[in-house]
Formats: C-alpha cells, sequence, structure tokens
C-alpha cells in the first residue's frame, strides 16, 4: 500500500499521522498552525476531519439538543462550534498543498468525503464508528485513493465483515487497532489485537486515544506499521480530545523515538556489523592442526593447539573436523578461488575472461597481501594505507599491468582524517595526510600503468551535534585549495550518514546528498569515487530513490566501490545480505566507463575470499 510518496508495510519505516483532527476548535488560522506543527515535529501525515452535521444529525436535534440525552447535550454544540466551513476547509488544503506532508482527513459522511476527495487528500481515514458504515464505504472504495480504517468499538466479526467488504471491491486498505475511550488506560489497550489484525494480510497500525508516548512505541514494535496519535498546540484548552492528544514538542519526541524503533527492529537477515567482525578477530579462537588429519582418525591433543583465549577443544567440534582440510589455490589470470570445507563448496566464482566489463574491474589490498591480491591479474590495484604504513618503505619489485589507485588513511594518531573540521589544526593536519598519500603516489607510478588516482574522505562527521553545512562547504573548498594534486587525480568519496569507525558510530553532515556533491564537483573541478553502500544508506535515511541519485552523481564519477548496505549503518555488507536491489541499480551503470572494485568490509581476508565472491555476484549483471 502507499500513501503519498510512501510505502506502507512491516518492511519500510513506520508511517507517523498527526491526528489534528477537531482541535483547531473551528480556528482556520489554529488549523494552519497545526499543520506547520505537524511538520516541523516530521511527522508523515496530518489529518483532520469533516462532517456535514445537516446529514448526520436530525434538524431538531442540532436547533434543541438540550432535549436529548446528556451526551447529545455536550458534544453537539462543541461540533458546530468546532466544524470548519466548506471554504476554511479548502483554503487549508491548499495552504498545507506546499508543505512536505500528506494531507488525510476523516470523513462522517458521503457529502464530506466528496468534499475533501475534490479537495486532493492523499488517502481517506474511516473512524470506528464507521467501520459498518457500508454506504460510506461503498463510496470511498469506488474512489483512486487509499483507505485507512480504524476498528474500535467493534466486534472481531464486524471487522471480518468490513474487511471481506473491502476485498470484493478491490480497495487498497490498512487496519487500525484502536480503542475508542477518551482517555484509554493500558491495561485496556490491548496491543495483541495487532497480531490478530495481521491474518487480514493488509497494513496494520494503532491509533491511539492513550497519554504519553510509550503505548505507540510499544505498538511500533509490535510491526504497526502507521501510528496514528492527536496533536495540539495546547492539551488546556477546551475541547474533547486535547486532554489525550500531545503538544507539538512531546510529538517531536514520539517521531524520533519510532525511528529510532525502526532502525533497532531491523530484519532477519543476518550479518556481522563492524564493531563485531573486530571483536570476533581479536577474542575468537581458531584450530590449528600439526598435521594432515586422515578420515578416521581421532583428534588428539598432540597434534592441535587452540590459538586465543580458551582451553582444549569440545568434544562436540572434534568429529566435524575428521578428515578435512583447508586447501586454497590461487591460480594466477584467475578468479577462482577453491575451499574443501563444506561451507563453501556451492560458491561459484567466475573467470576474467568470461567477464566483458566495459569498465576496468580491481581489488583492494594493503601492502601487507599486495603481491597475493595482484596474483588475481586484476585491471586495477587499490592500494588502502593505514597512517603507520608511511614507515613501511614499499618498493614494488617489477613494473606491473596495473592502473594504480591510492586510498588516503582515515585516521590521524586518534582523530579522525577531517577535510571539513572546524579545527584549523586538525584541517591542516588532514591535508598534510593527503599530500603525503599524493607523494607516495607519485613515487609508485613509475610501476604502473597510467596517471594514479587517490581516493580521500572530505570528513565531516560528528559524534552527536549536527554541523552547519555551509561552513563544511567552505572548509572543504579551503582544504582542496590547499592540496597539491599534480601529477595524480584527486577524487573525493561521497559520504554515509551514519560511517562506522574504531570506536563506534559518528553523524555524517556532508558530502552525502547529491546536490553537495554535484556543487562541490563542479566548483572545484574534482570529481569523485562513488560508493554504492554510503549512498545507499543515505537515500534509506533521506527516502529518496537510489536510482535517481546515482543518476544525478555518475557523470562525475571515475572510480566505483561497490558493496551491498543495510538500513541506515550497516556498510559494505556483501551482496544478498543488505537492501539494494541490484536488478534496479545496476542498469543505470550501463554507460560508465570508469574503474571499479568490490569494497566488501574485510573481504580482503583469505586472499581475497569476501572481494571474489561479490565479483562473481556483480557479473551477473554487467555484460
Amino acid at each position: 500500500m502507499k500513501i503519498g510518496n510512501r510505502n506502507i508495510g512491516e518492511s519500510f519505516s513506520t508511517y507517523v499521522i498527526a491526528e489534528a483532527g477537531i482541535n483547531h476548535n473551528g480556528s482556520l488560522d489554529l488549523a494552519k498552525k497545526l499543520v506547520d506543527a505537524a511538520v516541523d515535529a516530521g511527522a508523515h501525515a496530518v489529518k483532520f476531519q469533516k462532517r456535514d452535521l445537516p446529514s448526520l444529525y436530525p434538524e431538531d436535534m442540532l436547533l434543541h439538543p438540550e432535549k436529548y440525552e446528556q451526551s447529545f447535550q455536550y458534544m453537539l454544540p462543541l461540533l458546530q462550534r468546532f466544524e470548519l466551513s466548506e471554504e476554511d476547509y479548502v483554503n487549508l488544503r491548499a495552504y498545507a498543498e506546499e508543505k512536505p506532508i500528506d494531507f488525510i482527513c476523516t470523513p462522517f459522511d458521503i457529502k464530506s468525503a466528496k468534499l475533501i476527495y475534490e479537495a486532493g487528500i492523499h488517502a481517506f481515514k474511516i473512524a470506528s464508528a464507521d467501520l459498518t458504515n457500508y454506504p460510506l464505504l461503498d463510496f470511498v472504495a469506488s474512489k483512486d485513493l487509499p483507505i485507512i480504517i480504524s476498528t474500535g468499538m467493534s466486534y472481531k466479526d464486524e471487522i471480518k465483515k468490513t474487511v471481506h467488504f473491502l476485498n470484493e471491491r478491490r480497495a487498497e486498505f490498512a487496519i487500525l487497532h484502536c480503542r475508542s475511550a477518551y482517555p484509554v488506560w493500558p491495561r485496556d489497550v490491548n496491543l495483541k489485537m495487532i497480531n490478530w489484525l495481521k491474518q487480514f494480510n493488509k497494513p496494520v497500525g494503532y491509533s491511539g486515544h492513550d497519554i504519553g508516548l510509550i503505548i505507540p512505541l510499544v505498538a511500533a514494535s509490535m510491526g504497526a506499521c502507521i501510528i496514528e496519535k492527536h496533536l495540539t498546540l495546547d492539551p488546556t484548552m477546551e475541547g474533547t480530545d486535547h486532554k489525550i492528544s500531545l503538544d507539538p514538542y512531546s510529538f517531536k519526541r514520539l517521531v524520533r523515538d519510532i525511528e529510532i524503533a525502526d532502525q533497532a527492529m531491523g530484519h532477519e537477515k543476518r550479518f556481522l556489523l563492524r564493531g563485531e567482525v573486530v571483536n570476533r578477530e581479536v577474542f575468537g579462537k581458531s584450530l590449528a592442526a600439526s598435521e594432515d588429519i586422515p578420515k578416521g582418525s581421532v583428534i588428539t591433543e598432540d597434534k592441535i593447539a587452540i590459538r586465543g583465549p580458551g582451553k582444549g577443544l569440545p568434544t562436540s567440534r572434534q568429529d566435524e573436523l575428521v578428515g578435512k582440510r583447508a586447501n586454497r589455490h590461487i591460480h594466477k589470470n584467475s578468479l577462482f578461488y577453491e575451499d574443501d570445507l563444506e561451507e563453501d563448496q556451492n560458491d561459484e566464482l567466475l573467470e576474467p575472461s568470461r567477464l566483458s566489463f566495459k569498465s576496468k574491474w580491481g581489488l583492494i589490498t594493503r601492502f601487507s597481501d599486495f603481491e597475493d591480491i595482484i596474483a588475481y591479474d586484476p585491471e586495477i590495484i587499490e592500494i588502502h594505507l593505514a597512517e603507520k604504513d608511511f614507515g613501511t618503505k614499499f618498493i614494488p619489485t617489477k613494473k606491473y599491468e596495473q592502473e594504480l589507485i591510492v586510498h588516503a588513511p582515515e585516521y590521524i594518531h586518534e582523530e579522525l582524517m577531517n577535510l571539513c573540521s572546524f579545527d584549523e589544526d586538525l584541517r591542516k593536519k588532514s591535508v598534510a595526510l593527503v599530500q603525503e598519500t599524493i607523494i607516495l603516489a607519485r613515487e609508485l607510478a613509475p610501476f604502473f600503468k597510467g596517471t594514479p588516482k587517490i581516493v580521500a574522505h572530505p570528513g565531516a562527521m560528528s559524534m552527536k551535534e549536527k554541523l552547519n553545512k555551509s561552513q563544511l562547504r567552505e572548509a572543504l573548498l579551503k582544504s582542496v585549495s590547499e592540496i597539491d594534486h599534480n601529477g595524480v587525480e584527486l577524487l573525493l568519496e561521497n559520504m554515509p550518514p551514519y560511517p562506522w569507525f574504531f570506536g563506534g558510530e559518528w553523524k555524517g553532515n556532508y558530502f552525502m546528498a547529491a546536490e553537495e556533491i554535484v556543487s562541490i564537483c563542479k566548483e572545484t573541478g574534482l570529481n569523485i569515487v562513488f560508493d554504492l553502500s554510503h549512498a545507499a544508506m543515505y537515500c534509506n535515511a533521506k527516502d529518496l530513490d537510489l536510482y535517481k541519485y546515482i543518476e544525478t552523481v555518475l557523470p562525475f564519477t571515475r572510480h566505483l566501490h561497490l558493496a551491498d548496505a543495510y538500513g541506515l549503518d550497516g556498510e559494505g555488507v556483501q551482496f544478498g545480505e543488505g537492501d539494494i536491489d541490484l536488478d534496479k541499480v545496476m542498469p543505470v551503470f550501463s554507460s560508465y566507463r570508469g574503474s571499479w572494485v568490490p569494497e566488501i568490509w574485510r573481504g580482503h581476508l583469505n586472499n581475497g575470499r569476501g572481494f571474489l565472491k561479490a565479483i562473481s555476484i556483480l557479473a551477473q549483471y554487467i555484460k
């Protein structure tokens, strides 16, 4: 289901509706302020209500409510005073038209439904009281708009009948669990109804009349993909809904906390976080055999050694190693990698002769495994430097057929390299580090083909605070102007929204948006390294189309880092373990003529096993 430009469902971020309802108290000015408050809070939609009272109540009841039950004596005068006119409503819709927010409305009668439909709403909301109002449901189902329907004050059989009614009309709809009491206390909310509603295979949500933030957050964690909560400018105002509504500050907190909860939920795919991989290497144990172990042999302690902390080999693991060996064969001019361990027997890795890329493919290496990686004979070799590598004199033994790319270090002692830094001392150190990388590349250039490329991160990270983009841009332009890149091609790399470095997750502040990248490239004359993983996470964070993003920056791209990505911060994972739809993304690169490398995190281990597996997957998409 889709409302406006947003997909609705458990695999997407929670859709938050700010229910303004009649909290405008009949004032068009207050209604506009509620729209502004919803936008400021980050809600995805703002919702109002529309009634044609003469269609709903007898004339005598409207004129003389005092003659009827107490509930009518209280509610009808309020509704009469708080109802916006048709003209006011049209003006309100026009006001909201320019806002980055969806506009939804609840009609309580067919006349009102016609009015709001013609005004251009994004979806119909059906109140709990109209769950079985089949004439109204029939009308809204006949329109080309999604429907959100609440289930308060109803029995399960009534819900089933209404679902069947809407399904017969092929309506696109979502179902919200709701308790129609004002307020509803936690003991009465009964959120497990969310699980029951999922049987209908429709988006399920929660419409809350509770007080506070906790219950909507729990509902979201249970799979409610729509959260509707009342918004007021002042909880002390006159009216039925103000007391169960959130003020603007609290609503902003709710949206923020739901976004955090969405991130924490994740999905059933499993991959190791960067910190987990590091800790696995540092604290994990490994097994080594002093000699080949024939099948059927008993493993004895004199034939094995446990590397790392721990004592002995568990009996349950001994049988798994009997007769097993790990023979790894590297064939020059081949991407074939053989591993006799059962877990890898199904991998299919392709030889370069079977690939016909129009662009040049390469592999990433460090000085320590340079000879092993270049033995695969890639067209490009990308050397990733650490700061300490400048003290290790790497001298090539011959002239190579590969083109050279050198990736500048990401650290300066215990600080992050940052060309956008407001700290002038750190900014100058970062410039010096890039300059040192360029000097090294110039020394290596005679041993490789073509002009070396230099990859540098712009930086602009912070731990928590949000940094000023114009100041970051100014600092980056200043840094670039101070770098002498004669004899090499300097490329800046697009940054992720939540980069991971040793010490934890940071916040990206600049050189992520396509327009920022294009602006810097045009002003400086530089081009970029396009990191697919970084771009995917940024598009996930901003709900952007990754395909269109790539189209925008591709004209300024001279080198690709290709890896899958998960969510907002799962960068560099193996293809198939993340969110990127290669079927949709890879065709956009059909006209690309630069170079590329797979940049799977820790892909260089085991003779580049992760890199080679990524190449075998990418080969299916590039002819």
